[in-house]
């Protein structure tokens, strides 16, 4: 009998509360994971959607400030009544002088596409003209759509507007991340 006096072991109540302590110390680490994966997900979303926008960005910009001439007509501000900023913006390509080119771009659902295309006149297709000359019949010249590609995604809305300084809104969404980028290009070799 004095042998099982002796023994030492654990009872009923320790074991339990140890258990007990060990489940709540996991439901706690379970909830932190969860709660930084779901951190990295958001981060991961507005990180693509911020570099997508970025990369359309500087693209863009890059085209706008070699510009000579932007055909589609834009108001000096985003407030000016009846005149709202361009959902669109085609211009002049300005890095390529041997030939007369333009770039369009527009949206197309949440895709930002882009066209670059040529203007002609029915009776010397291959002579690219400019998009606002008149033949001898005083008829405008047709288009022709050279090359179209998505240059970037998850983009719910475009806005140009400006003169001298052309300004580009962009709203971004991704599932529940939203982005609202804006910049301003100064166009160097743009006529106004």
């Amino acid at each position: 009998m004095n042998k099982i006096k002796n023994q030492y072991g654990f009872t009923l109540t320790e074991i339990i509360s140890v258990f007990g302590l060990a489940l709540v110390i996991t439901l706690i680490m379970y909830n932190i994971f969860l709660l930084s994966q779901d951190s990295f997900g958001v981060g991961d979303k507005h990180l693509e959607i911020s570099q997508n926008g970025r990369v359309f960005f500087d693209r863009l910009s890059r085209e706008l400030r070699q510009t000579p001439e932007i055909v589609t007509g834009l108001p000096a501000t985003k407030d000016v009544i009846g005149f709202p900023p361009a959902e669109e913006i085609e211009f002049q390509d300005g890095h390529d002088i041997e030939t007369i080119e333009y770039i369009r771009y527009y949206l197309d659902g949440n895709l930002v596409k882009r066209q670059r295309k040529k203007y002609y006149f029915a009776a010397d297709p291959d002579t690219s003209v400019y998009w606002n000359v008149k033949d001898e019949f005083g008829e405008d010249p047709l288009s022709q759509i050279l090359e179209e590609r998505t240059i970037a995604e998850y983009i719910n809305q475009l806005n140009f507007y400006g003169s001298s300084i052309t300004y580009l809104e962009a709203w971004l969404a991704k599932h529940d991340v939203d982005l609202h980028l804006y910049t301003g290009v100064w166009g160097r070799n743009t006529r106004l």
